[in-house]
């Protein structure tokens, strides 16, 4: 084989060497010659410095099989090689929720666009895999839809680069304008405790709560859950022939309401009275917590200061001093406190006289274990001043 002005497959000049590469047919063997040729050099004049040519033999093999290469993930980079964007984040205001259901059929979509984009195409779907194709300005960053069905939708966005387009990015959203359907209910009244038999239905998001109502009242509001065997007791109220509100919401908000006359057996409140809120009982906790650490942490400083009476008397009184400091304002914050919860407690109508006689007492324990330390700090004063 001769080379005399053909093309080679490949011709590189790197630091004055001259690399050509050949690529065999077959093979086999084959010479290699140069028979003429002409180098010049860079001194201004083109001199040339080509002085003889010369000649190999080649051998030519089969290829060694091509290691498979590993397929590129989307947004990642090979060596020095750029990729295509990745999947742009799509937000939305009013469905600021993914998994969340709304009862409106407005949707807004905003997204940012890389810096190199050359391209922006949307697509809003019901199919979760489809491809956007709907294009954009590069400039165009939000998006609203409007007149949406029920249903479960996605809006797609995909950004292209020089290099090609990205991967699509998605943004699902839940829609459910229709309330429940009608649904009917009816007082079985006959077991021993009378009862209210209802189920409600929504095709979409399903339901998710109801309301129990006379007029302007509600007697009872109760999760999908707290129905047992279609119903629930009649709720507390008064009795006789009323008009009763059963409202169904599904998991969007939106609402339906049957109202029927019914002649309602009288139910009385659940008993109360032994009973305090768990609100007070964790406030009469922290309370008793805080007297306990406090007198405690003062019997030990009273202990001490008794023992080294006689040894430091001015250091010890000015340690009295700072604990009686300390003890005026620990109880003025805890009298604040529990006297804002008083208040709060006392505008509620529904306080039982237990609750009541409860904040009571917690008064008198307050006044008196003020009363009791202070006491012990004056003494201690005393006997440190040998008084």
């Amino acid at each position: 084989m001769t080379f005399s002005g053909g093309t080679p497959s490949a011709f590189k000049n790197t630091a004055n060497v001259i690399t050509i590469k050949f690529k065999g047919k077959k093979v086999g063997s084959a010479k290699l010659s140069y028979s003429k040729g002409s180098i010049l050099a860079a001194d201004g004049k083109g001199t040339d410095v080509y002085t003889a040519g010369g000649e190999a033999t080649i051998e030519v093999k089969e290829a060694a099989p091509a290691a498979a290469e590993p397929a590129e993930e989307p947004g990642e980079e090979t060596g020095d090689v750029s990729v295509v964007p990745i999947a742009p984040n799509i937000v939305s205001k009013i469905h600021a929720k993914q998994e969340q259901w709304y009862g409106t059929s407005t949707a807004d979509f905003s997204w940012k666009n890389p810096i190199d984009v050359t391209g922006v195409r949307v697509f809003f779907t019901d199919k979760e895999d489809a491809t956007p194709n709907i294009n954009l300005k590069v400039t165009d960053v939000t998006h609203l839809e409007t007149n949406i069905g029920d249903g479960v939708w996605f809006f797609l966005v995909q950004i292209r680069n020089e290099f090609g387009w990205g991967v699509v990015g998605k943004r699902k959203i839940l829609v459910d304008t229709t309330p429940p359907l009608e649904f009917d209910f009816r007082l079985d009244a006959e077991g021993e405790i009378p009862r209210l038999i209802f189920t409600a239905e929504d095709k979409t998001s399903g339901v998710d709560r109801y309301e129990i109502a006379t007029g302007s009242t509600t007697l009872a509001s109760l999760r999908v859950s707290d129905l047992v065997d279609g119903g629930t007791p009649v709720p507390a109220q008064p009795g006789g022939v009323q008009v009763l509100a059963i409202r169904a919401f599904d998991k969007a908000g939106n609402v339906t309401e049957v109202t029927k006359e019914l002649d309602l057996p009288k139910v009385e409140k659940a008993n109360k009275k032994e009973e305090a809120p768990p609100s007070v009982w964790t406030w009469e906790r922290i309370l008793l917590l805080i007297l306990a650490v406090s007198t405690g942490a003062l019997t030990t400083s009273l202990y001490y200061s008794r023992k080294n009476a006689q040894e430091e008397h001015s250091k010890i009184l000015r340690d009295v001093i700072a604990v009686r400091d300390k003890n005026d304002k620990v109880f003025a914050a805890m009298r604040e406190e529990f006297e804002q919860m008083i208040q709060d407690f006392d505008e509620k109508p529904q306080l039982t006289p237990a609750e009541r006689d409860f904040l009571e007492r917690m008064k008198e324990v307050l006044d008196i274990s003020e009363e009791l330390v202070d006491t012990g700090i004056e003494n201690l004063k005393k006997t440190v001043k040998g008084q």
